[in-house]
């Protein structure tokens, strides 16, 4: 696994818990686009790891 696909994975969970704390203690707007943001970077990370797989680099 490439450091930068571990590094957006490790990004979009930290985004999306902060997110969801945020939403939870009233910072509505805030935690909603954090939650997003988090999703978004899982997402990428997601497509790289199977991009990588198809390519054989494991």
């Amino acid at each position: 696994m490439n450091g930068v696909t571990l590094a957006l994975a490790m990004l979009g969970l930290t985004g999306f818990a902060l997110g969801a704390v945020l939403s939870a203690t009233g910072q509505m707007n805030m935690g909603v686009i954090l939650m997003g943001l988090g999703l978004v970077f899982q997402v990428i990370s997601l497509v790289r790891l199977k991009r990588a797989k198809q390519q054989g680099k494991q």
